[in-house]
């Protein structure tokens, strides 16, 4: 085969997949039940990290409350399997190259359109006056500083996600933080926070097995999430203290600057990597002192409210917008953004004397205190429901 007939086959394997929803989306879309009001999802990813770990919440909460769901996202990851075993449809669309006309088709198959993050702006704007839909930012400062430049140009057949902030009538965003960032584009931004269903009060065995204070970092590890810091706040401790406290990271490393972090303070802390097993998780959590999510910028890390939720307070940097749930000196501390002495100061570096953890913290801690958030009190899926109204 010549090469200008191989690229012609490229493109024609191209042109039919990119271009076409498949039509076994549609036909997922008839089979659910007409009896009950039907959801659509739309996910940037399906990655085990915060915004696509809420929609699979909502997702969850709104199957629980008789509403048929289907989710439609961009790219794959772990999640297609965690939807799937809830029994809800999950297909992956390149929406940047999709048939617009049959996306909008679909999307008219469905009562509620929910939109997930910024990155999904097209698809908002492809049914913004034509099917009832929400938009769900989680976005904050770095929609300024990394998506912005990107998005601010019309292409494909899309104007600037300046101006569909500015036409969408129902945005929410999950903090003031995040809020006060957004409402520079748009005069319809509502807050609504993260929430989660109860995995504490049925726990048979929520004793912390170890009596050394554990400081742990539970996220992707990379330049936003600031796990610089959280290691240079380690090497200013004395040597002594560290001896006898226990610093964890459990996250992904994102990158080629996360792995040149893991290999300059490979000695400072323990090096869990990518927890995938739910189990697992909440082993960490229980074994957990105080959650340490010290962002460059972070709207709403669920990370915080996990740790509330299973009684474990946190420091939290003033560019983190879980300030709804910290209250410093009282259910966790709040330092200055990128402060290193200010974070060492909350890790302390007198001796540790085995004290309960309530106790060497000055903080409440355990099964009844203020930390735990309960069964989704708010129920996050359901107003996102009447906010559409």
């Amino acid at each position: 085969m010549s090469l200008w007939g191989f690229c012609k086959k490229v493109y024609r394997v191209c042109r039919a997949s990119v271009y076409q929803i498949p039509k076994k989306i549609f036909l997922a879309a008839e089979n659910l039940r007409k009896d009950s009001p039907r959801i659509l999802l739309i996910s940037h990813e399906l990655s085990l990290t915060g915004a696509p770990i809420v929609l699979f919440n909502i997702a969850k909460i709104l199957k629980k409350n008789n509403f048929e769901v289907m989710v439609i996202s961009y790219s794959g990851g772990k999640l297609a399997k965690a939807y799937k075993e809830i029994g809800v449809p999950v297909f992956i669309v390149d929406m940047i190259y999709a048939d617009i006309s049959e996306f909008v088709n679909l999307a008219k198959m469905f009562d509620l359109v929910i939109a997930n993050t910024v990155v999904t702006y097209r698809a908002v704007w492809y049914i913004h006056n034509i099917v009832k839909y929400i938009w769900f930012i989680h976005e904050a400062k770095g929609f300024e500083t990394d998506l912005l430049p990107w998005y601010a140009i019309p292409k494909y057949n899309c104007p600037s996600v300046v101006e569909v902030l500015r036409d969408a009538d129902k945005i929410y965003t999950v903090s003031e933080y995040a809020g006060q960032i957004m409402s520079k584009y748009s005069d319809n931004v509502q807050i609504i926070y993260n929430g989660l269903e109860d995995e504490y009060t049925n726990l048979s065995d929520t004793k912390k097995t170890s009596n050394k204070l554990v400081f742990s970092f539970i996220a992707l590890v990379g330049k936003r999430k600031a796990c610089d810091i959280f290691l240079k706040a380690i090497t200013m401790l004395p040597e002594s203290y560290r001896n006898k406290v226990t610093f964890k990271i459990a996250g992904r490393l994102m990158d080629e600057y996360a792995q040149k972090l893991k290999k300059q303070y490979s000695n400072c802390a323990e090096w869990i990597g990518e927890v995938t097993d739910r189990n697992k998780i909440k082993e960490i959590y229980l074994e957990t002192d105080l959650l340490v999510c010290v962002s460059r910028d972070d709207p709403a890390p669920l990370v915080v409210t996990e740790a509330a939720m299973f009684g474990v307070p946190s420091v939290i940097s003033q560019n983190v917008g879980s300030t709804y749930l910290i209250q410093d000196g009282v259910s966790g501390f709040v330092v200055p953004t990128e402060d290193i002495k200010a974070l060492r100061d909350v890790f302390g570096g007198d001796d540790v004397d085995g004290a309960p953890r309530d106790q060497r913290l000055g903080l409440f801690g355990g099964e009844d205190d203020v930390f735990v958030v309960g069964e989704h009190e708010h129920m996050l899926g359901i107003d996102l429901l009447h906010g559409a109204g």
